[in-house]
């Protein structure tokens, strides 16, 4: 949706797609629900709680989002590089719109955007938030 910015598309997918707890049955949503996971625990938080759940959802997201008929070889580079400063939770990168936050979530749109027919996902039992 063109006419839309990427932070209303984000809430647009996130109220069609992610349920209010659990993780989500389409590739779509958990990516939309890990992205959004981890941005809020680094700006409400500071990374004070960031553990074992969120470098999941970062290996979710790094196995998920890295798709080259989506993204240019320098986007899948920046992927991993945003990815690489999320996990360095010591050092959360909460600066605002070129944030690595920022940056991933407008790649996680624009692959959903891409995919508009859900992909189905099996939840991981070992994710518990």
């Amino acid at each position: 949706m063109p006419s839309q910015t990427w932070q209303q598309e984000f809430k647009r997918l996130w109220k069609e797609l992610v349920p209010p707890q659990g993780q989500a049955n389409t590739v779509q949503g958990e990516l939309i629900r890990a992205v959004g996971r981890l941005s809020d625990e680094a700006y409400r938080n500071a990374n004070h709680n960031f553990g074992r759940g969120h470098r999941m959802f970062c290996e979710f997201i790094r196995v998920n989002l890295k798709d080259p008929a989506v993204f240019s070889a320098a986007e899948l580079e920046e992927i991993d590089q945003c990815l690489d400063q999320i996990l360095d939770a010591a050092h959360p990168d909460v600066r605002g719109p070129e944030s690595s936050h920022c940056r991933l979530t407008q790649k996680v749109v624009r692959w959903c955007e891409s995919k508009p027919d859900l992909i189905p996902h099996k939840p991981n039992r070992a994710l518990r938030i």
